[in-house]
């Protein structure tokens, strides 16, 4: 029923006592409570409105920062397998080379070893990173957001894979 309806069945149908002054109260008092109701209800309707717009603006806000994590490590991933593990290639070959002709000794080999090692670990993270901004990125897009403990997850795995060697 609409409020203008609930009033004129109110008009219509007397209070108790019968007389025109107890409808008239009853119809103010019903048309205030109707006018708090509407203003309570309008009251929601904008805090939801205002929540709905906070909520895109923080969405749109995570989708530029995770695309900009995305781009820079999709930028060292690529540096790294179109520069660093090519070099780290040549190097190793000229290295055993110089190795087979006895130019120098098996310590500088394996120094050499080493550093193409860590830079193919370092080519790995790089990897790892970008599949995880990647993933940030389609959840941030798809309108999620990000978890509070997920950069903890993330450096602490960082942390585990760096301290896990000898």
């Amino acid at each position: 029923m609409s409020p203008a309806s609930i009033e004129r069945l109110a008009i219509r149908t007397p209070h108790r006592s019968g007389n025109a002054a107890s409808t008239c109260s009853f119809r103010f008092r019903f048309s205030t409570a109707v006018k708090s109701a509407s203003a309570q209800a309008a009251e929601t309707y904008n805090q939801a409105f205002n929540l709905l717009t906070e909520k895109a603006v923080n969405v749109r806000s995570e989708a530029r920062d995770a695309f900009r994590v995305y781009r820079s490590t999709y930028d060292i991933a690529g540096h790294y397998q179109r520069e660093v593990l090519p070099l780290r290639k040549i190097i190793s070959d000229e290295m055993q080379l110089r190795f087979g002709s006895m130019q120098v000794d098996v310590f500088a080999l394996l120094t050499e070893a080493r550093q193409r090692i860590a830079a193919l670990r370092a080519a790995i993270e790089a990897k790892r990173d970008f599949w995880l901004a990647q993933s940030e990125l389609q959840t941030a897009i798809n309108g999620g957001g990000r978890g509070e403990s997920q950069p903890e997850t993330r450096s602490s795995t960082t942390a585990q894979a760096s301290g896990g060697g000898h």
